[in-house]
């Protein structure tokens, strides 16, 4: 690698921290180094500050932060197919592959060759609206389609590539990738994906009936909502972006024609993020 981009979030000051230091470790090894204009500023090297949009333009980008930091670079850097690798600043950090106190190790490993590289399939979402140009958004983890302010059940149509399912009525409709399977549509129930699985999930949040379960679709096919209730609707993505839909308005979710690319030191992680950052099958005691 000759190239590789810091991508720190800067209301962190441990992660600046450590992006002061990893200048200076792969500056000396002769690898050329970006980082963001603000963050060049932080550390005081402006020589080596670019704009967001040129982070991606590297061989590796180190993203220093929890999963919302690692979602945004991951749509920020898209499609391009930079290798990303994420250490955990935040508090669960489930697609984070390192801990901070195993940064230093884990650059070593990488520049020795000794890591791996695996696809993750992100979804496209459209939002299309009368009078307007439709509007697209990536999402690496979901897109979900839910009430906004007043606390009562809307409907959702629900059609998949074309046809239609069900009138959802719910809280609202979590689209989840395997990556997201692990985030809000876990806690709404939905199952477990392993991220090396091309396929996505609809989730119901908080049906209102009995027979409603979460839903596995191939990546052969994509899913359109379209809110049948005309007020307080809402759509967001990775729960980062988001705006307000009318019963005008759908939403069409298929999977992206690119694959991110997330740089693992083990090819059995996820199953070692189950147990030790999930607890995976722990039994609680008081």
């Amino acid at each position: 690698m000759r190239k590789i981009s810091l991508a720190p979030n800067p209301e962190r000051p441990e992660a600046v921290k450590l992006t002061e230091k990893l200048i200076l470790k792969l500056e000396g090894l002769g690898i050329e180094v970006f980082v963001t204009e603000r963050v060049a500023a932080m550390v005081n090297r402006p020589d080596l500050g670019v704009d967001e949009s040129e982070i991606g333009n590297s061989d590796m980008v180190v993203v220093m932060g929890g999963d919302g930091t690692m979602l945004r670079w991951c749509r920020l850097t898209a499609p391009r197919p930079t290798p990303i690798l994420g250490i955990n600043f935040g508090k669960y950090g489930f697609i984070t592959e390192v801990t901070a106190e195993d940064a230093d190790k884990a650059i070593d490993e990488i520049l020795a060759g000794n890591y791996i590289v695996c696809d993750r399939s992100p979804l496209i979402a459209k939002i299309i609206k009368e009078n307007e140009a439709p509007r697209e958004h990536f999402a690496f983890n979901d897109v979900v389609v839910s009430r906004s302010v007043l606390s009562r059940v809307i409907e959702l149509d629900t059609r998949i590539s074309g046809r239609h399912i069900v009138n959802y009525a719910a809280d609202g409709l979590i689209i989840s990738t395997p990556v997201g399977s692990t985030g809000y549509a876990l806690s709404a129930g939905g199952p477990v994906v392993h991220p090396d699985i091309n396929v996505f999930v609809i989730t119901p949040i908080c049906p209102h009936t009995l027979n409603a379960r979460p839903l596995v679709l191939p990546t052969t096919e994509y899913v359109t909502v379209q809110p049948i209730t005309d007020t307080n609707v809402m759509v967001t993505v990775d729960g980062q972006t988001g705006e307000t839909l009318t019963k005008r308005d759908k939403v069409e979710v298929r999977p992206a024609d690119f694959k991110a690319k997330f740089v693992l030191l083990n090819r059995y992680s996820f199953y070692d993020k189950l147990r030790n950052r999930l607890r995976w099958g722990e039994r609680f005691s008081h």
